[in-house]
């Protein structure tokens, strides 16, 4: 049975696309039966012909010209342009228009390229709903393929759903009218805005059932539903699928893509696909934009390769300048990988912006660590101190943790350290510190020694903190102990004590006690005791200890470590085992 014209005036215009506007309009409203003009008074007929046959870019230029023209002369500017301005037009307005013009319109308004006045955006879904439903309502208009496809067009925008796809659909369906190609295309883009995997496998197998061609287009308007129905790995591939079959894809498809997957965390595939979209143009202004959101991305992902290439391409060329807080996470991107030159461009752009804090420096010091450069990590901090900033322990950590990690750098760190102190007049303490804490830690204390008798000198006078006195003791031996037990003794006060674990405390008090210094060893007994850390822990090792070297001194001052571990009661078990299997009781005279 043969269809209508216009279905076979469609299906040319989808294989023809040379076909022009007006060709399209006078099969809409010239040789379909369902189209023909209404019974109008004759007067209402040619009271509009001059209008009635008006191109698309002819109707664009009127409704620009209603813009510009003042109120007073609103009147004189044709009905058809007033079917498309910004301003809904009105029910006299509507009145007052031919069908060709209101079809002319709704040709013109579906135009993929956008219809704007001066910057003002028409609302295309709201306007192309008001139109057809005159058509339909006022006009007595048969519902055709063309007002579907139109109202199609208007479910594209954000007001669509997919259940108004599936409602126009049915009710072509039910009119016996058949899914063109143009309506098969726009409900592709509509469901790329609404997704539902199910309708759009439905619209592909019509298209493939009717030998619809499922273009480039089509395509894309597939993967962006798959990506906007989150569906990422699917829509990933079928896009790599079609860059694979060299499938000419819009700049701006790539674009969505790169968005949405930095968004997501997909980092290694977003820079991919920012390759691919750089060699398709590489000089447009979106581009940079891009570029500054990858930069972002990477730099906060700490994702060294996608930095460095955003760094490279915007800003240093000084295309763009990145935030501050962008700045400082490419600071830390590059201390972590140990990229020291681009450490330190971020430390220079910051230094020209604002104050430099210390976190800034210890990033830059991290980065040269990491990549062996000891005496690049040292000289950073002493231009930090210089800035004044001094630097205490916690400021060397980064290189504390580089300097466990990589043992081999410890000989370049100790050189770079006395090399240092021939050209500085004093270096700050805490950098000669964690050599000794690193030494100390993987070597022993007797390995560093040397440099720990070396420190009055290197530092100008200074000597080390007490809690690398306190690391040198925990990793000493038999007369390496006395000597740090006597220098610690001399030169730390009891209330510059650091606060330390109560692992660290039993170690400190099990060797002062095996070294004969229980003044130092009750010192650090009182300490856990007063942290309460020694309750519940079931490693009495320094109180067998302590109690035995007590006894051999007949201290008393014991009996007060015992009387406050037998406050728990759970310890006080212990301790009372501990006691009597050593033999030991108080005596009266013992008794505090």
């Amino acid at each position: 049975m043969r269809g209508s014209q216009l279905i076979y005036d469609g299906l040319w215009r989808c294989l023809c696309p040379a076909v022009d506007g007006p060709a399209l309009r006078r099969a809409v409203c010239l040789r379909t039966p369902l189209m023909a003009q209404p019974s109008r008074p004759t007067t209402s007929c040619t009271r509009f012909t001059q209008t009635r046959h008006i191109s698309a870019a002819r109707l664009r230029e009127l409704a620009e010209a209603k813009l510009r023209a003042p109120p007073h002369i609103e009147h004189e500017i044709p009905r058809a342009a007033r079917l498309l301005t910004p301003k809904p037009p009105t029910k006299e307005t509507l009145r007052d228009a031919s069908v060709e013009e209101i079809f002319a319109a709704l040709v013109t308004i579906r135009d993929p390229r956008g219809w704007t006045f001066h910057g003002q955006e028409v609302d295309r879904h709201d306007r192309i709903v008001l139109l057809v439903k005159h058509l339909l309502s006022s006009r007595g208009r048969t519902p055709n393929p063309f007002l579907y496809e139109c109202m199609m067009d208007a479910m594209v925008y954000p007001q669509g759903s997919v259940k108004g796809i599936r409602k126009l659909i049915d009710d072509m369906a039910s009119q016996n009218l058949k899914l063109t190609a143009t309506m098969c295309q726009s409900a592709l883009a509509a469901l790329a805005n609404h997704p539902d995997y199910t309708l759009r496998q439905e619209i592909l197998d019509t298209m493939q059932d009717f030998w619809f061609t499922v273009d480039t287009t089509a395509q894309q308007k597939v993967v962006l539903g798959l990506l906007r129905d989150e569906q990422y790995e699917l829509a990933y591939t079928r896009l790599t699928q079609m860059i694979e079959k060299k499938a000419v894809i819009p700049t701006w498809v790539f674009d969505i893509f790169i968005m949405v997957f930095g968004k997501v965390g997909f980092v290694d595939e977003m820079m991919l696909l920012l390759y691919r979209r750089k060699t398709i143009r590489s000089d447009d202004d979106a581009l940079s934009s891009i570029l500054y959101y990858v930069l972002d991305v990477c730099s906060s992902s700490f994702h060294l390769p996608g930095t460095l290439f955003a760094w490279n391409s915007v800003v240093r060329n000084s295309l763009l300048q990145p935030a501050d807080g962008i700045v400082e996470n490419v600071l830390a991107t590059a201390a972590r990988h140990g990229d020291a030159s681009l450490a330190t461009e971020a430390l220079d752009m910051l230094s020209q912006r604002t104050r430099v804090q210390a976190y800034h420096y210890e990033a830059v010091s991290e980065a040269f660590t990491a990549t062996g450069d000891m005496t690049g990590a040292f000289r950073t901090l002493c231009i930090m101190e210089k800035n004044g900033m001094r630097i205490g322990r916690r400021n060397t950590r980064a290189v504390y943790e580089a300097l466990r990690r990589h043992s081999q750098l410890i000989g370049d760190a100790e050189r770079a350290v006395r090399s240092m102190a021939q050209e500085e007049e004093g270096l700050p303490v805490a950098v000669v510190g964690v050599v000794i804490e690193a030494i100390a830690e993987t070597q022993g204390s007797e390995a560093a020694m040397d440099l720990y008798r070396d420190v009055g000198a290197l530092c100008g006078g200074e000597h080390v903190n007490a809690t690398v006195m306190q690391t040198l003791l925990i990793n000493s031996y038999d007369k390496t102990t006395l000597a740090i037990v006597k220098d610690y003794s001399t030169q730390i006060a009891e209330g510059d004590d650091p606060v330390r674990e109560a692992q660290v405390y039993g170690t400190l008090v099990t060797k002062c006690a095996e070294a004969g210094a229980l003044d130092l060893a009750f010192r650090f007994a009182n300490q856990l005791l007063g942290m309460g850390g020694a309750r519940g822990d079931g490693d009495l090792n320094w109180v067998k200890v302590l109690v035995s070297k007590a006894a051999e001194r007949e201290d008393k001052r014991i009996w007060g470590v015992v009387d406050e571990l037998r406050k728990d009661e759970e310890m006080g078990a212990l301790v009372g085992r501990v006691l009597r299997q050593m033999r030991i009781t108080r005596r009266a005279s013992l008794r505090v």
